[in-house]
């Protein structure tokens, strides 16, 4: 497994979701010592609300796509992304500050996923 043994152990037994996450990256391979580029998704009720999140997090400099609903889903998505480390500090701040920015639009933030990086 690439991520080391020590980076392992931060993780282990932390029920934070996005420990819960990076621990499941690691299990499949994820070498989290290496820059990913995780993608960051809300689910939006209307496409103006949708535009106003899309600008914000521009503003942020993240690469920000939008999706309109479909079979799939029922809602528009923004989907925000950038390159970084996946260190656990940084993943629980911007979770927070995107669960704040989704409920003052009242839309959803549904959490981040990435691509495995060996």
């Amino acid at each position: 497994m690439p991520t080391p043994a020590d980076l392992l152990a931060t993780l282990q037994d932390n029920d934070d979701p996005d420990a819960l996450v990076l621990l499941e990256m690691a299990k499949a391979g994820s070498d989290l010592r290496k820059p990913h580029e995780p993608e960051f998704v809300f689910e939006v009720e209307s496409q103006a609300i949708a535009q106003a999140i899309a600008n914000e997090l521009c503003e942020l400099d993240y690469e920000v796509q939008l999706y309109e609903p479909d079979d799939e889903n029922p809602d528009f998505q923004v989907v925000a992304k950038r390159v970084m480390l996946l260190e656990l500090q940084a993943l629980t701040q911007l979770s927070a500050k995107f669960e704040a920015l989704a409920e003052r639009y009242g839309a959803s933030y549904d959490g981040w996923g990435a691509e495995l990086v060996e």
